[in-house]
């Protein structure tokens, strides 16, 4: 029989147990309390993190090629932004970015320091995230109508062709085989739509002709007479040079010169405009044709839609500097070779499955220095060159034709405002005031076509 004094002794050594698996067990669950706090704190920088890392994927605008440091400097630009704005209190933060096929993949690791999980020797918690960027899918028609102008010889003309290169580089190679095609559209006063052409049913081309006779002239002017030269200032594109005349300034007698002179009127590919308005509609049949007009020169060829890169980029490169600027008649052209219907019927009709994304970008150097006189282009009314710029841009882009304007080392205020006006919004235009600036500018563009989406 167990005494009183026993069953005491008992219950008291009972209660020490009790109090130390109390104890065990609170300490078991502060500890986890701790841990989970602590936890809970590291999948709050986790989501961060992978918000960042989401972000600078998407913002990679990658070219394509397995070296592209501009890439990924865009790529850790953005990311440490995002963790600057953010503060992460992270440690041991680490990027790295890499290309893969048409898209970019982004890795980042930190350490999150623990606050209660020191106790159990827990000082930190690594995380890690990935992100995957690719080029959405999508079916491009692009024209590229650059100004070759005289004003861009020289220096322009490379840096114009370097800019166009760079973008049809960065769009294809982040593209689908076969999904994008290209137009090259250069212009002056006039567009050279290809002596191939000649006898297109769209096209009335007078034939080639030869005039001859002979010419007399009454003068006093003889051969080593004493001459008297002036200088002047002329102007080409609006581009001034320098230019001079002479003239005997000791006269001779009166005497009559005379000389027999032949001269062949020829064709050089270059197409005006139609009559009695001014030329704003797309379509060119049999039933209205557009005029050809002898003794032009005009720029290189335009080029029709091709997905053949190498065909664009040889385009490109033999395009020619001279004229002077009729932006419409370079707008007109870069709508008709996206247009499905006459006179080339390349580009896809208005609903296609999936849908084409049809793109213009305009490029000048300056103001419209021509206009339209006639059937031809040497007019010099401004204002009627203005409202033709104008009135093509907004059929353009009612179209379904998205329009992107860069204007190149523009000076005239209204040259610009008429660029800005003719883009689709006003983040279609860019204003780049040397060839840096062109650089950056096709490269954005290319990037804005091109967009990523996330797809782990």
């Amino acid at each position: 029989m167990v005494g009183a004094g026993q069953l005491t002794r008992g219950l008291e050594d009972r209660s020490g147990s009790v109090a130390i698996i109390f104890a065990f067990t609170l300490f078991v669950l502060c500890g986890s309390i701790a841990i989970g706090l602590d936890y809970a704190r590291a999948l709050g920088v986790r989501t961060m993190l992978q918000s960042a890392v989401d972000a600078a994927a998407l913002a990679a605008k990658p070219n394509g090629t397995e070296n592209d440091p501009d890439m990924l400097k865009r790529v850790e630009d953005h990311f440490n932004y995002n963790v600057q704005k953010q503060k992460f209190g992270a440690t041991e933060l680490k990027i790295t970015s890499s290309p893969i096929p048409q898209g970019v993949r982004v890795e980042a690791s930190a350490d999150v320091p623990t606050s209660f999980g020191r106790v159990l020797g827990v000082s930190k918690m690594p995380i890690s995230v990935k992100a995957e960027a690719i080029s959405a899918k999508a079916v491009f028609e692009i024209a590229l109508v650059l100004d070759n102008t005289y004003s861009m010889v020289g220096g322009p003309l490379t840096e114009l062709k370097a800019a166009a290169k760079t973008l049809v580089e960065n769009v294809t190679t982040v593209s689908e085989t076969g999904s994008v095609k290209f137009a090259l559209v250069p212009f002056s006063n006039y567009v050279n739509v290809g002596m191939s052409n000649r006898t297109a049913t769209w096209m009335s081309v007078p034939k080639d002709y030869t005039e001859s006779g002979n010419y007399c002239y009454d003068t006093t002017d003889w051969d080593g007479c004493p001459t008297t030269t002036t200088t002047g200032t002329c102007t080409n594109d609006g581009v001034p040079y320098s230019c001079s005349s002479s003239t005997c300034s000791v006269p001779g007698p009166l005497r009559k010169i005379c000389y027999d002179w032949s001269y062949t009127h020829t064709w050089n590919g270059c197409a005006g405009s139609r009559t009695p308005v001014t030329d704003t509609e797309v379509s060119a049949t049999f039933g209205s044709p557009i005029p050809g007009i002898l003794d032009i020169g005009c720029p290189s060829p335009l080029t029709r839609l091709t997905s053949d890169v190498g065909v664009i980029n040889s385009q490109i490169d033999s395009m020619i500097a001279q004229g002077e600027t009729y932006i419409s008649s370079g707008l007109m052209w870069g709508w008709r070779v996206l247009s499905p219907g006459e006179p080339f019927k390349d580009a896809a009709p208005a609903k296609t499955n999936p849908p084409t994304r049809k793109v213009m970008i305009l490029m000048t150097d300056g103001a419209n220095t021509k206009s339209q006189s006639d059937t031809n282009h040497e007019g010099w009314d401004m204002t009627e060159s203005n409202k033709s710029m104008e009135t093509i841009c907004s059929k353009v882009k009612a179209d379904q034709i998205e329009v992107y304007t860069v204007a190149f080392n523009v000076t005239n205020i209204d040259a610009k405002e008429a660029m800005k006006k003719c883009a689709t919004d006003h983040n279609h235009f860019f204003d780049s005031k040397d060839g840096a600036a062109l650089q950056a500018a096709f490269t954005q563009i290319s990037g804005s076509l091109v967009k990523l989406s996330l797809s782990r």
